[in-house]
């Protein structure tokens, strides 16, 4: 590996495990993993939109399994953070809710995590952060051809 891999892929591992905890934080004594915190996050966004979400747009969004999907939430279903259900136009799909007892919690959580990003954005700079997506983005179409 040349020095400089080495570097990038230090320094990509620093910052992602930076980022992770940074998001994570919000979560802190709840008896939850990253996954699990990401996944009611992207529940509650999907309620706060009026937009059912099934694990298989979870998985896609998380970039993971549909089996890895469903073991965590088969855990924050044991946990009574979620519940699912089926509608009467679609049977096929299992639908995810944050459970009614613990709805507010979430909310609130999720409500901080977004602040705490928008204080990132704020301090980085708007344009920045465009740099940074459209420099990942790159990023992505290299890692993808390869």
């Amino acid at each position: 590996m040349s020095l400089i891999s080495e570097r990038l892929f230090n320094k990509l591992t620093e910052t992602l495990d930076l980022l992770k905890n940074y998001m994570f934080s919000t979560w802190k004594g709840l008896d939850l993993n990253y996954s699990e915190a990401l996944i009611l996050y992207i529940i509650d966004e999907s309620e706060r939109i009026k937009a059912p979400i099934h694990k298989s747009q979870i998985a896609k969004r998380m970039n993971i399994t549909k089996a890895a999907v469903t073991q965590f939430c088969n855990k924050l279903e044991k946990k009574g953070y979620i519940s699912s259900y089926i509608t009467a136009d679609n049977k096929k799909n299992h639908y995810l809710q944050l459970e009614e007892s613990l709805r507010k919690s979430i909310e609130g959580r999720c409500e901080i995590m977004n602040n705490n990003l928008q204080k990132f954005v704020d301090s980085v700079g708007e344009e920045n952060i465009v740099l940074f997506m459209d420099l990942l983005n790159e990023f992505d179409k290299t890692l993808l051809k390869t």
